[in-house]
Order: C-alpha cells, then structure tokens, then sequence
C-alpha cells in the first residue's frame, strides 16, 4: 500500500519526521521517531495528516500530535522564601493576570490538587495561609523563553465550587496567557447538550360512545 505521511506544525514547534516508507507490509508494524522542538509557548496543537491507498481506495485520517502545551512543563518545587520573593516581584499585567473563571467543574481541592499535578503543576500544600486556596509552580521550556518558572494561586469558595479566582504570573507576557487559558480549559466543564423538549401530547379522537353523552356533539347533531 501506498503510504503518505505529513505533519501540519502550528508556528511555534519545530518538528521533523523521520522516513516514512511508501510501503508498509499487511500486519507490520514501522517506528518513525518525530523530533519536537517549542520554540514559543502556544497551545496550538501539531496535526499528523496520514493516508494510504489500499486496493483503488485512499484512505486518510487526521491525528493530533500529542506535543501539547503541558509537554513542556516540568515539575518544581518551591519554598515559601523562594516562592513569595518571585510572586511579589511579578507585580501586574502582562506578566501577572488574574481572572474569576466561572463554570468550574464541582472539585474538592484534593481532587483540583491532583488534575494540576497531573498536568507538571507542582502544588505546594500548605504555602498559602488559606486553607481554601491552592499553590502551584512550574518551569516552562521553549528556544525563547529558555527554562522560566511559572506560578500559579487558585483562591476557592467552599460554598461554590462552580466559580474561582486564579491568578498566574511568569516572565514572559505570552507565556502567562498561554499557562492561564491552559489551565482553564482544564477546569471548565463543558455544558451537555440540552435535553430535547418534550412533544407535546396529541389530543385524542372523541369515541362514539362518549359524543353520545356529549351535549356539545348532541348539539352539534341537531344544526
């Protein structure tokens, strides 16, 4: 079969595919190692475009890349007296952005605790003196921004997880942005599909037997 193998690169990552055969043998297997470079922060995603002929039919699909915004997140951890120092000096906008993020999904913060962690946001328990608000850092890589730590506090309402307050803060304007929108596409629940009205019951025939003591029908017999 004829193969074809292309990848679609958003202009921040860097990527080269190795050889790709044209011929791949029925029930084989072929490894082609991609090389990934990131060169900005963005959350644009890398497509593979593949397609191979079999018989006189081409077959194609479309596949994202797993090169995401988090691959190039790396855990770190850091001290209350290496943690506030960095916070404070990052004092606003662009480099610091705050948004109250609404259409949470419902999470505890052990449960918020763990997706951030899951995602190479190391969370610090304890370093806020709120116990209803969460500490997270990062160290985020690309070619222009080089190794650049990032911080993040998410301040919680006990009484509705649905709704926060999240600010985060890095070097790099872009980055920032990028990281918040990130992380908020993380915690929003996407809304179900609304649940079809009901239709509306059809009014049913009147029996003969009923219009016979209808005085309505009698009437109506009668012009």
């Amino acid at each position: 079969m004829s193969v074809r193998a292309l990848i679609l690169p958003p202009s921040h990552l860097k990527i080269e595919l190795s050889l790709v055969p044209e011929t791949i043998p029925p029930r084989a297997q072929v490894q082609c190692p991609l090389e990934v470079a990131n060169l900005r922060p963005s959350r644009d995603v890398a497509v593979l475009d593949f397609s191979y002929m079999f018989g006189t039919t081409m077959v194609s699909a479309k596949l994202r890349l797993p090169a995401v915004f988090n691959k190039f997140l790396q855990h770190i951890s850091l001290t209350a007296e290496e943690f506030f120092p960095q916070w404070r000096s990052l004092s606003g906008p662009p480099l610091k952005l705050q948004e109250v993020v609404r259409g949470v999904k419902p999470l505890s913060l052990p449960e918020m605790a763990n997706l951030f962690n899951s995602f190479q946001l190391t969370v610090s328990p304890g370093l806020d003196p709120n116990p209803n608000n969460l500490v997270a850092s990062t160290t985020f890589y690309s070619e222009s921004t080089r190794a650049m730590l990032c911080l993040v506090r998410v301040e919680t309402d006990p009484s509705d997880r649905t709704q926060l307050r999240m600010t985060v803060s890095s070097g790099d304007p872009t980055l920032t942005l990028e990281l918040k929108e990130f992380i908020k596409e993380q915690l929003v629940s996407i809304p179900l599909p609304s649940a079809p009205a009901p239709v509306p019951s059809q009014p049913q025939p009147t029996s003969p037997a009923l219009a016979l003591n209808d005085p309505g029908a009698m009437l109506a017999g009668l012009l």
